[in-house]
């Protein structure tokens, strides 16, 4: 699919992003009173702050508007919720003694919602920001950096494999608390040329909590935030949803249009393997334009953006009716073929199309002149995909 454009920014998750860039500031000017920095040092971590957050808001955006991020969900209200948790991990973490820091946990709380790149990137951030503010050594410095490398590889994989096997699970699970209870060992060795039992005992428990994290919270808060998005794509086909029924209150025919084409995209969408929830939520809202009124393709995709529409969603009606752009998904090309056809049958004189095969000549007839104009050469839909859409809608029937 190729990447929407952001016609405005959600007022609801620039909220949350300004909440997290609050967050950020506040975090570091907690360890630094914690631990009595300068006035000017503090200023100047500040604006490292500023830049590493300016950094993650653009990666995060760009893997929301290109369907390449871990976190399927419609806002930033969750973002929020663990960056205040890996918070107070870090300042909890940063009473602690050296080597004790629970890197690991703030590993799988960021796999939990980034893809392993950016949550690779946000532990770094946090551990080279705690070991500067706290005047850590370089040795602990190297051991939290591979510590964080290892465990965001972990999570990473335990998602890969999850149903695949208990023993290979088992198996990743004792690697992590190995690595986890080893490496601390040996970079204490490195600085101190000595080993200290309490240290190794502590240590221990540590690794131990953090596999049974692993082992029992970590992927049913992975899925959870997997399936926000289906749950949320439900939501927008409640009769009770706030702009549904401003549609509805708009235009009875509108509204009776769009569930017409609704329930038939989500039927053709079904028939080739597409996303049946994108198509149903994309045929519903996909001529919503007319109740927000012109320039109708940019009033409506301000407005489902600013109600924080899956990025899927926003995409059909930037491409409506082909007008600014081609479809680019087959959700988009199913959604462009039903409407289309719907909006011709019901249009036609009645008695015309009483005959099952006057309907099916209109339907044969107006997706083949579209895929002749070339309509769906962008779509990655394949023909064999078109050929199984028409026949379906001809099943189906478009007047019934």
């Amino acid at each position: 699919m190729r990447e929407i454009e952001e016609h405005k920014l959600s007022l609801r998750r620039l909220t949350y992003m300004s909440g997290v860039f609050v967050l950020f500031l506040g975090g570091t000017c907690v360890l630094a009173v914690q631990n009595r920095m300068l006035l000017d040092e503090l200023f100047c971590t500040l604006i490292v702050d500023a830049v590493f957050f300016g950094i993650f808001a653009i990666c995060l955006l760009r893997g929301r508007i290109s369907g390449k991020t871990g976190y399927q969900g419609t806002d930033y209200s969750r973002l929020f919720v663990y960056m205040v948790l890996a918070w107070a991990v870090a300042i909890a973490g940063s009473y602690m003694p050296d080597f004790l820091l629970p890197v690991g946990f703030m590993a799988f709380i960021f796999c939990t919602y980034f893809t392993d790149a950016i949550a690779l990137g946000m532990g770094l951030y946090f551990v080279t920001q705690i070991c500067m503010l706290c005047g850590r050594g370089t040795y602990l410095i190297y051991c939290y950096c591979l510590l964080l490398v290892c465990n965001v590889f972990f999570a990473v994989y335990l998602r890969e494999i999850q149903g695949r096997g208990r023993m290979l699970f088992a198996t990743v699970l004792l690697l992590t608390g190995c690595a986890n209870a080893f490496l601390p060992i040996v970079f204490y060795y490195f600085t101190f040329a000595k080993l200290d039992r309490q240290m190794m005992m502590q240590v221990g428990i540590e690794a131990v909590l953090l596999v049974g994290f692993a082992a029992l919270f970590y992927l049913r808060l992975w899925n959870y935030n997997q399936r926000e998005r289906a749950v949320a794509l439900e939501l927008l086909l409640e009769d009770d949803y706030p702009l549904l029924q401003e549609l509805r209150k708009y235009s009875k025919v509108e509204y009776q249009h769009g569930r017409k084409v609704s329930h038939l995209a989500a039927v053709c969408g079904r028939e080739i393997g597409a996303d049946e929830q994108i198509c149903a939520v994309g045929g519903l809202y996909y001529r919503i334009g007319k109740m927000t009124g012109p320039p109708e393709i940019d009033s409506a995709v301000k407005t489902v953006t600013n109600q924080c529409f899956p990025p899927a969603v926003i995409a059909i009606l930037e491409e409506f009716e082909g007008k600014k752009r081609r479809p680019q998904t087959p959700e988009s090309a199913i959604v462009q073929m039903v409407d289309a056809l719907v909006t011709k049958i019901d249009l036609m004189d009645k008695d015309v199309m009483s005959s099952v095969w006057n309907e099916s000549m209109v339907i044969y007839q107006t997706l083949n002149e579209f895929s002749n104009d070339g309509m769906y050469d962008e779509a990655e839909l394949s023909m064999n995909q078109f050929l199984k859409v028409r026949e379906k809608l001809v099943q189906e029937g478009i007047a019934a």
